[in-house]
């Protein structure tokens, strides 16, 4: 559980970089040609990613106490 916590959490920061230079850029990001992602996504990306690993360090918790 504390690997994909990790991994969660490395996603996330590097989703929060991404999203903060595009949003600042007020370009979306273009990784290929008619591939465009926007700030928003990359900030709900990042949402996600803190979730699943808040939820992942919960149950890592939960199962300690058992």
């Amino acid at each position: 559980m504390k690997v994909l916590a990790s991994i969660s959490l490395l996603a996330a920061l590097i989703s929060l970089a991404i999203g903060i230079v595009a949003r600042l850029m007020v370009v979306p990001i273009t990784f290929a040609p008619g591939i465009e992602i926007e700030a928003r996504a990359f900030l709900a990306f990042t949402n996600t990613c803190l979730l699943i690993a808040i939820t992942l360090i919960l149950l890592g918790i939960a199962r300690k106490k058992q």
